[in-house]
């Protein structure tokens, strides 16, 4: 009995020791992906500031997008030739 009690005590340390040992292994050696840069914890704090601050970019435009393409030529050619003009060959030479 006596010893069930010492290995139910040890249960939270042996939790508390793992889950920090795990946390500083990540704030030592962060992974490099893109994901944990920009949810990692030193990121929070930018988060916290861009939630509360105005942001530069908008979520919609401003003003009517310019494109320098033009679409009803491009797509005639799609539909007639199935290719765009000066585009690359498709065949594995």
């Amino acid at each position: 009995k006596e010893f069930k009690q010492q290995c139910v005590s040890l249960r939270l340390f042996a939790f508390v020791g793992v889950s920090g040992g795990c946390a500083l292994g990540f704030f030592l050696d962060p992974p490099k992906s893109s994901m944990w840069v920009r949810y990692s914890p030193t990121y929070w704090f930018y988060n916290l500031r861009g939630a509360f601050s105005g942001s530069p970019k908008t979520l919609f435009l401003t003003e009517k997008a310019e494109h320098e393409q033009d679409a009803p030529d491009i797509y005639s050619q799609l539909v007639t030739t199935r290719r765009l003009a000066g585009a690359g060959s498709d065949s594995e030479d």
